[in-house]
């Protein structure tokens, strides 16, 4: 009888371990499929999304397709029901994402800081965090935070972190409630939200500091500065993620991992990552880097629905 326990005992020891090893790091897809956020014009991310392919396949070994997503949420799904495997997401999103399970964060971006003029910073080391900053048409009348109650404030979209989470505490921070103390903008990007503000159709924006340099050489909008004046930051956001599905294979994760430094080490693949979302090379992430997006989080929940 005892060495049937033991036999028994044996198997079910056996099942557990199986069954934890194909609950972790059990996907190994034939095809890598790698996903962008919509943080800017979608055309723009278009352009590069095939440069960056192909240097992920050098460097992989392996096919790698690399699309743009509809919106935060789309790639959020398409992460959770494990149809995408890598994502690069943005701040707000990533925690979305992780809160739900789809998302392990491996590395996060690093950027030069930029002053109030938005030159880079060059000579100080590169950041991982960034600012929101408050835009203003020159003609607004905007100098201050107080200022914002009842006008029109163009965004990128309501998950958008530097574009909507970090301006709609600070709102509240000043007493001006977030859900109806002002009129939101939905943009569709940083760029548009900037484009919102210089062409009048809005009073302010925020966007991620500083989202004019993506018009920088663009003979139509050498005015943009002086249109669009910097009034403020926000304080401090945890840079962008690249993120991958828990249940990705373990060596692949670190593959891909290698993959995206290696990238920002090489010149050509340098100027890639810049054209998709202005990332200067990568450090390891931890989930814990993202605890004050979900305090953030919280508290805007609590404001209602403004999707």
């Amino acid at each position: 009888m005892k060495k049937v326990l033991s036999i028994i005992l044996a198997l079910v020891l056996f099942a557990a371990m199986f069954a934890g090893c194909q609950g972790s790091g059990s996907i190994k897809p034939d095809t890598l499929e790698v996903q962008l956020i919509p943080s800017r014009d979608a055309s723009v991310l278009d352009a590069q999304r095939k440069p960056l392919q192909d240097l992920l396949e050098a460097e992989l070994g392996m096919p790698v397709n690399v699309t743009v997503a509809t919106d935060y949420n789309a790639l959020i799904e398409a992460m959770a029901s494990e149809q995408v495997h890598v994502g690069l997401l943005a701040t707000t999103a990533y925690v979305l994402a992780a809160d739900e399970g789809a998302a392990e964060a491996i590395l996060k971006s690093l950027r030069y800081d930029v002053d109030e003029n938005g030159n880079q910073l060059k000579d100080q080391p590169k950041v991982s965090g960034y600012y929101s900053q408050l835009l203003a048409h020159k003609d607004s009348g905007i100098t201050k935070v107080e200022d914002l109650a009842g006008k029109k404030i163009a965004i990128s979209s309501f998950t958008s972190t530097s574009g909507f989470v970090w301006p709609a505490n600070l709102l509240a921070d000043y007493n001006i409630d977030p859900e109806s103390g002002v009129e939101w903008i939905n943009a569709g990007g940083h760029d548009n939200a900037v484009l919102a503000v210089y062409n009048g159709e809005a009073d302010a924006a925020f966007t991620f500091k500083d989202a004019r340099t993506l018009f920088e050489g663009e003979d139509n909008y050498q005015s943009i500065r002086e249109t669009c004046k910097f009034i403020m930051n926000t304080s401090i956001i945890p840079n962008d993620t690249i993120s991958v599905i828990p249940n990705l294979n373990n060596k692949l994760k670190e593959d891909v991992k290698e993959a995206f430094m290696n990238i920002a080490a090489q010149e050509e693949g340098l100027e890639i990552i810049r054209a998709i979302y202005n990332h200067e090379g990568y450090e390891e992430a931890k989930d814990s880097d993202y605890d004050e997006v979900r305090t953030y989080l919280e508290r805007k929940d609590s404001w209602g629905d403004f999707d």
